[in-house]
């Protein structure tokens, strides 16, 4: 049988003093004498005294959490951003709640209520629906959306359409003329294309619909990238992947079908991740600590003040897009 947890009136008892004076020995230590924090301290020490949050919660005392929504833990750029959020919080005296809403707007929402019952003092969010911004927004919990422009809410992103054009311009000026794009849904909006098809057009040239690869971003399915891959001659010279991940599975299916990168196809990720670096392909990088750190800032802040940031992305230049 384990052991009965020891609580703070028992710490009281021990050393003579009330209850308050411990509490007050450690969440404010400079008002209790030297010589009695010492002897709380020997009692904490002793018994293994961990205090309660959730009483300190009740008694109007801040939970010192902070909640973290991503869509995916199987992408790295979200693995990247858990670990500069931890980092940052822990910094200024907070942990981290993170969970996965797997690109689900009903799952996020069950996040989103599972996070205000844990009493975080603010939310910061890569949201797949704008509605659940919405109910958060009828809340009294500052939260923040990332990598991702929502007008009319707190967000700080980065320019994934100027991201775009970072990458084309890069191709083009390798000499390629078709380029093409790997990504989630030709027919919905993505800034990221929307910066590929602008830099074209200032080259007049054209963006097909067939330079258009369709992949499930989450699932990474594989059917579409080697049905152009077997094709007798690619639509393009160069490809957009919009992450990593997927720029990652479209060189091992290119190198399968007999295709060598760059010399026959070249590649530009994004996200700039580890898959990028150990794969040495050419991607287009995110500020993402610098992201998560004004996030941070914001719902630290006066979160009810709507606050926007559009960060600007770089490119990290590897052996995948050169001639």
């Amino acid at each position: 049988m384990k052991n009965k947890r020891m609580t703070m009136t028992e710490i009281a008892n021990l050393v003579g003093v009330s209850q308050a004076t411990v509490s007050r020995a450690i969440n404010q230590p400079e008002k209790v004498k030297p010589e009695v924090r010492e002897k709380i301290q020997h009692f904490i020490d002793k018994y293994k005294f961990i205090p309660n949050e959730n009483a300190k919660t009740m008694r109007g005392v801040g939970s010192k959490i902070l909640g973290l929504i991503v869509f995916s833990f199987s992408n790295y750029y979200y693995l990247d951003m858990i670990k500069h959020a931890e980092k940052l919080a822990r910094e200024k005296g907070y942990s981290v709640l993170v969970m996965n809403s797997e690109k689900n707007a009903n799952l996020e929402l069950e996040h989103i209520k599972m996070m205000l019952a844990r009493n975080v003092e603010g939310i910061l969010i890569a949201p797949v629906d704008e509605k659940n911004l919405d109910f958060l927004e009828s809340t009294n919990v500052p939260f923040v959306a990332l990598n991702e422009e929502f007008p009319g809410h707190n967000y700080v992103t980065t320019s994934l359409v100027e991201g775009g054009e970072i990458a084309c311009q890069h191709l083009i000026d390798q000499g390629h003329k078709n380029i093409g794009y790997i990504g989630g849904n030709y027919k919905k909006y993505s800034p990221k294309l929307d910066g590929v098809k602008r830099k074209l057009k200032e080259y007049n040239l054209n963006f097909k619909p067939e330079f258009f690869i369709k992949i499930d971003t989450i699932t990474l399915s594989e059917e579409d990238i080697e049905t152009v891959l077997t094709q007798k001659k690619l639509p393009c010279t160069a490809y957009i992947a919009s992450n990593d991940e997927v720029a990652c599975l479209f060189m091992k299916k290119a190198n399968a079908a007999g295709y060598k990168i760059p010399e026959d196809i070249a590649l530009v990720g994004f996200d700039n991740t580890i898959v990028s670096k150990l794969l040495n392909i050419t991607s287009i990088t995110q500020p993402t600590e610098e992201m998560i750190k004004a996030g941070i800032e914001i719902v630290l802040g006066n979160g009810n003040l709507k606050k926007t940031l559009q960060l600007s992305p770089g490119i990290e230049i590897r052996n995948s897009s050169f001639k």
